[in-house]
């Protein structure tokens, strides 16, 4: 007899064989029925936008949708194919059209125009972000290796966020039509933010691929690019998470791909963000309030004397019970299996909801970023329907695995194999599974298609709410500003609006500030007239745009047109907005900031008859039988583009940040007062000069010739007046990207009412000097005089910026090609099919 001690832990050697070929055909078919939920997902989700309507050839308006339509058009004809960002004279007296906003989607719809219509292009732009959110979540999925049917139960998850649909709060501070990541957010006009979630999840899923398998680098790095150009906040999540991925796939040895992959993806970027870098300090903070910030007592605290920041209320909202219920499974099931996959999800989770509740203390530490935290929330409920999806598949397995047993019985003995979890359910490798027989994999394949069904039909309670609100808005939206029906209330006063719009076009050239008022909504957006450039080929640009955020001169458009108008806007907060009271301040405000038109409807008819500034050019009857009751059309004289001044500058010193009601020289208010805003430098000087009505004929620069006077910012509008001599200014030429006109004389400042831009030069003057409230003043050295708007050397540091990242691109697929796939417990590639493994042999005792 053979002693058995002698051979029970002797090692022997053996090739392991690739499992039956029933664990490929359901490996396959598993997959296939992921990609199939994937796709219903998909397709459901593009039938609730509308296909008919996605295809018909009208402009697609509503919410800020109806103004984005501008921008596309406008980079193809002004600005490609050498720049994705260049000026225009369209809104605001000018700005940098594209600097300050994402070009990505918008070069979407341009590459898509060369073969469809353009609002058919656009349109179609809009709707993907939401159709690539469930492939985005499945590729996340199955990036992390989430055990099956986890990807699927992802993407039904995504689905879901998509038709989430809260109502706000009582002070309106939290409005969910501009939170982005919804059905709703895409149509109000952040398609570009759902865009740049669905991206973020493609990169963080083929980022993980990547660093499990060492090959296809390229692939996150050109989504991770894809997502900073869609949408900086997105991407600020994006990277989070990926810091949390590479924690925790093995951060010794992917210390180097990880940092490769997010050099590469955003200096592929570069030709975009560098310049935007360099010049942020030019845009406006409308400075949104945040939301959360304060403290609450809930019941139970309370008694306790324990306070909650209200940022918890926004984080755990009663209708999302059932998430935290899955997500608690989840995570029970993480810490029991040990699951890497669980690991990263809750860990991404935890860092999106840090995140929001400490943002703005962390906006302290940055340098006050204009970023609003309520643009953070989406982020936490996409993780909470993530890991509330991990959760219900771990269900679905538990049940099909009880099922199985009690119908089928036990599983086959164990034959040695070793198994990461026992189950051709795992997205281990086949060989590292352990067969099943048919029966039981046909049971637990059906019961986890009914515990599918199951969390589908709870998602669908959310989502029947808001079905129906969605598939209006998509109508309203893409039925267009020329279309609509009564019986379903989205028909549009489009013969009033094209009537305005012809009106406009048959005009001499100019800028035109229309009296702004909610009833405009009823040409298919209050923002519709932002959309006079669009319609007349630049010929009349709009005062007012959508890009508030983009241009220096916002904050004194608003303050000008708050006095023109008893129902104004005021959208930036901290300014000191006058009312309808001083008109005839609101006039001079549009001769200073060169406004040609002013528009108005009936109620300030008198106020503008009255004053001898104004010339009525153009009506515009109402054609629709409701308000707006018709237009009436100005001109404004004295009021061009290019002036002579009447008194010399002052340069002021030490420009410097402070709180509003310092820079207006007003005492300081008590404690919480609405209304008390920090304004930037810049603002700190020319908001109370705009302001004063006896400082506007002399403008303050912040440099200027060593001839001019100089003060302190707090004392410049007291300094005595210095006249200059007169001087004619004649022949203003202006194109999207020049400025020329003729003096009299030489050597005396002109102001020239064009937005001020690091890149102005000017040829045949000194200068340009930013001047109040955010124009440039030059002083002719040549009786011609021209403004270009040239090239910057951070611009060209981006370009040099993309063209490496260019090249790091092709040395990351040359990486991935030459690099050896992956081995041990995280890789499970092609080349394992077999290999060589070492087991202790067993023998009977």
């Amino acid at each position: 007899m053979v002693a058995t001690h002698d051979v029970i832990d002797a090692p022997t050697e053996r090739v392991e064989e690739v499992p039956a070929p029933r664990i490929k055909r359901y490996d396959r078919f598993l997959n296939w029925a992921g990609i199939a939920i994937v796709a219903v997902c998909c397709i459901y989700i593009f039938v609730q936008l509308q296909p008919r309507l996605l295809f018909l050839n009208t402009t697609p308006t509503g919410g800020d949708t109806g103004a984005h339509v501008w921008f596309p058009a406008y980079l193809r004809d002004h600005l490609l194919p050498w720049r994705v960002a260049g000026w225009t004279n369209d809104s605001y007296a000018g700005f940098p059209a594209g600097q300050f906003y994402f070009p990505f989607p918008a070069l979407l719809i341009v590459l898509l125009d060369v073969v469809l219509p353009y609002n058919i292009a656009f349109k179609l732009v809009t709707a993907l972000g939401p159709v690539l959110l469930p492939i985005g979540a499945y590729v996340f999925a199955r990036g992390i290796r989430t055990p099956r049917p986890a990807p699927a139960f992802f993407a039904v998850g995504a689905t879901a966020l998509l038709f989430f649909k809260d109502g706000g709060d009582a002070t309106m501070r939290y409005d969910h039509h501009i939170m982005g990541g919804t059905l709703t957010n895409t149509l109000a006009g952040e398609y570009s933010f759902t865009i740049a979630i669905a991206c973020a999840l493609l990169f963080l899923g083929t980022l993980a691929f990547a660093l499990d398998r060492r090959r296809g680098l390229w692939i996150p790095a050109l989504f991770l690019a894809a997502t900073l150009t869609s949408h900086l906040v997105v991407a600020v999540f994006a990277l989070s998470a990926a810091g949390v991925i590479w924690l925790c796939w093995r951060p010794r040895a992917n210390t180097g791909r990880v940092a490769a992959i997010v050099a590469v993806g955003t200096a592929l970027t570069a030709v975009w963000l560098v310049p935007l870098a360099a010049t942020l300090g030019y845009t406006t903070d409308m400075r949104y309030e945040p939301i959360g910030t304060g403290y609450t007592d809930p019941w139970l605290l309370g008694r306790l004397g324990i306070e909650l920041p209200t940022s918890f209320d926004w984080l755990f909202l009663s209708e999302m019970w059932f998430l935290f219920l899955f997500g608690l499974v989840a995570i029970g099931a993480g810490i029991a299996y040990r699951r890497r996959a669980t690991l990263v999800v809750g860990a991404i989770t935890f860092l999106a909801g840090t995140i929001f509740c400490a943002w703005e203390l962390l906006r302290e530490i940055l340098g006050k970023t204009p970023a609003w935290n309520l643009r953070l929330l989406p982020f936490w409920y996409l993780m909470l329907y993530l890991l509330a999806a991990l959760g219900a598949a771990e269900i679905a397995r538990w049940t099909g695995q009880f099922a199985a047993w009690v119908v089928h019985g036990p599983d086959p003995p164990d034959d040695g194999t070793p198994s990461r979890d026992d189950s051709v359910f795992d997205d281990a490798a086949p060989e590292h599974r352990r067969p099943e027989s048919a029966r039981h994999v046909a049971t637990r394949l059906l019961v986890i298609g009914v515990v599918l069904a199951v969390f589908t039909t709870i998602a669908l309670v959310r989502v029947n709410a808001t079905k129906g609100y969605v598939i209006y808005w998509a109508k309203y939206n893409y039925t267009g500003y020329e279309g609509g029906t009564a019986a379903d209330f989205t028909k549009k006063g489009y013969a009033e609006y094209r009537a305005f719009i012809d009106t406009a076009a048959s005009l001499p050239p100019g800028r035109m500030l229309w009296e702004p008022s909610s009833s405009i909504g009823q040409y298919g957006t209050p923002l519709s007239l932002m959309m006079l450039p669009y319609w007349t080929d630049g010929r009349i640009s709009s005062m007012e745009g959508l890009y508030y955020e983009s241009a220096g001169t916002t904050p004194y458009h608003f303050l000008a047109a708050a006095t023109l108008t008893p129902t104004p806007s005021n959208p930036a907060r901290g300014f000191p907005y006058r009312t309808s009271v001083d008109f005839d301040l609101g006039v001079k405000y549009l001769q200073l900031m060169g406004v040609r038109y002013y528009a108005a409807m009936p109620d300030m008819k008198e106020a503008a008859a009255r004053n001898p500034a104004l010339r009525e050019v153009a009506t515009v009857p109402d054609l629709d039988v409701g308000p707006p009751l018709g237009w009436t059309i100005y001109e404004v004289a004295g009021a061009p583009v290019v002036s002579a001044l009447q008194y010399e500058p002052v340069v002021a010193k030490d420009l410097h940040t402070d709180s509003n009601w310092k820079c207006e020289g007003k005492p300081k208010p008590p404690p919480d007062t609405p209304g008390v805003e920090e304004l930037s430098a810049w603002e700190c000087l020319a908001v109370p000069w705009f302001d004063d009505p006896n400082a506007l004929n002399r403008p303050l620069t912040d440099h200027g010739p060593a001839a001019w006077q100089r003060a302190d910012m707090s004392d410049a509008r007291q300094v005595a007046k210095r006249p200059l001599p007169n001087v004619k200014v004649s022949h203003i030429r202006t194109t999207e990207d020049s400025i020329e006109f003729d003096v009299s004389r030489t050597g005396v400042p002109v102001m020239v009412k064009t937005s001020y831009f690091p890149n102005w030069e000017a040829r045949g003057a000194d200068g340009p000097w930013r001047a109040t409230p955010n124009f440039m003043v030059v002083v002719p050295t040549s009786k011609h005089v021209r403004l270009a708007y040239g090239t910057t050397s951070a611009e060209w540091l981006g370009r040099a910026g993309s063209l490496a990242g260019l090249a790091g691109l092709g040395a990351l697929v040359w990486w991935g090609v030459t690099a050896p796939t992956a081995s041990g417990a995280g890789g499970s590639g092609p080349d394992r099919r077999r290999r060589r493994v070492r087991f202790p042999s067993r023998s009977p005792r």
